[in-house]
């Protein structure tokens, strides 16, 4: 999957969007981490292999995914701070931020999004999320939920450099 990642045109969202979580998990793992810091500001984000539609003929998949970029969706993406950051929200020039993570730095600099903060409700508290680099300006995302069975991948996104 590497080298078709590397000779495509940007944006690859259907590329991505095409795929199974466990071919994305595979992809994944070959990108490379996050590191240091994310550029504060915001970046537009698109949902796609969300965890328990892998039955789904891929034409509808398709056609969900597609519905997921329009305004049906009220995620945006996301805004990051120096220090962490929240999800955006909202239809239209009305935009809210909700879903507050700080970062988790590994021993490796590889950035986590813990949403185990404060200001959250307890249901967003064990979701963790993990960026890598897709291609410049462009990222590979997934967010994941930690449960006492273990972590779960629940579904991918991409974040994308907004202006």
């Amino acid at each position: 999957m590497t080298s078709i990642k590397a000779s495509l045109s940007f944006p690859p969202r259907t590329f991505l969007s095409n795929h199974r979580q466990s071919e994305l998990s595979a992809l994944f793992s070959t990108l490379e981490p996050v590191k240091g810091q994310l550029i504060p500001g915001t970046y537009k984000g698109t949902l796609f292999a969300v965890k328990g539609l892998d039955w789904l003929p891929a034409i509808l998949k398709v056609l969900l995914y597609r519905l997921l970029t329009t305004w049906l969706n009220p995620w945006r993406g996301k805004a990051f701070s120096e220090d962490g950051g929240a999800n955006l929200w909202g239809i239209g020039p009305f935009i809210a931020q909700w879903g507050f993570y700080c970062f988790d730095k590994s021993e490796s600099e590889e950035i986590f999004l813990d949403y185990g903060v404060e200001k959250n409700a307890f249901f967003l508290k064990p979701i963790m999320g993990e960026i890598r680099v897709f291609q410049e300006g462009l990222y590979l995302a997934r967010m994941q939920y930690r449960a006492k069975s273990g972590v779960k991948t629940l579904l991918y996104f991409t974040l994308e450099v907004e202006g």
